[in-house]
């Protein structure tokens, strides 16, 4: 992999990972487009390492009331017993995501090859996008209980298909379950924090056992994370804006396009059925 792939990879990363658009769809075609035959594993794990930076600064004063909240101190606090809650909330939120994940890590680690599949994941998403795209309940931190953090956490787990978005599955899972548009795409990126975690701890493991790509380079992936924490800090700030607004029919448009764009290439590069 080149500097010029790794930072076009990374950029794109960036710019999708909280765009309700399916950033694992867009990073596996880039690579598919770049003339990579798969983006490498470790690679995709260092991206979103970079995007994890975007979220731990946006939201650190949220993650700083959350840390706070299970220490022994500041019993004064009327908001401590609240993000406490939120605390075990994400936490629920992130288990049936990572029993998928451990359960379905091979049928996932192939479907990123599959510009077809990506791009039926891709109209997934612009169905699911469109359906919630008007949906606005009255549900804020202090009305969230363990029901709504479960079908948030179901939806994401959806997303572990390349194509099937993250962050859009996190917010549809919440506007479904009666979260404002405010806090929707609040708790879905608060809840990107342990996702990214777990699976940049469990790739983790397999560098310090030597299992890494062939073309992997310490500046390479150095540059294209800060590139990926950058452009991501800027998409969060996006799309905040944009869920507000109620304009998930715009990215629902956009998923829909490229899906489609991605079936018939891949009909053309491989004329073989699924």
């Amino acid at each position: 992999m080149t500097l010029l792939q790794a930072v076009t990879i990374a950029v794109v990363q960036g710019a999708t990972e909280f765009l309700p658009v399916s950033s694992s769809g867009h990073v596996a075609l880039s690579g598919i487009l770049l003339g990579l035959e798969q983006t490498p594993l470790d690679f995709v794990v260092a991206i979103h390492v970079g995007t994890l930076v975007s979220v731990l600064v946006y939201y650190r004063a949220d993650l700083w009331a959350m840390f706070r909240s299970l220490l022994p101190l500041g019993g004064d606090d009327p908001q401590r017993p609240m993000f406490r809650r939120l605390f075990g909330y994400l936490l629920l939120a992130t288990i049936p995501a990572a029993v998928a994940g451990l359960l379905l890590e091979d049928t996932v680690d192939a479907a990123f090859g599959d510009i077809r599949m990506v791009g039926v994941c891709l109209l997934v998403t612009a169905g699911v996008l469109a359906l919630s795209s008007r949906l606005n309940g009255p549900r804020d931190m202090a009305q969230t209980g363990w029901r709504q953090a479960l079908v948030v956490g179901v939806a994401q787990a959806v997303a572990l298909l390349p194509g099937v978005s993250r962050s859009g599955m996190s917010i549809a899972g919440g506007l479904a379950t009666g979260f404002s548009r405010e806090w929707a795409p609040r708790f879905a990126f608060l809840l990107s924090v342990p996702v990214i975690v777990g699976g940049a701890a469990l790739e983790g493991k397999h560098v310090l056992e030597g299992d890494v790509s062939a073309g992997f380079d310490a500046l390479t992936y150095g540059v294209a994370m800060l590139v990926a924490a950058v452009v991501g800090y800027l998409s969060i700030v996006l799309v905040i804006n944009s869920v507000k607004r109620g304009s998930l029919l715009y990215f629902s448009a956009y998923c829909a396009a490229v899906g489609v764009a991605a079936i018939v290439s891949g009909f053309v590069l491989s004329p073989n059925p699924l």
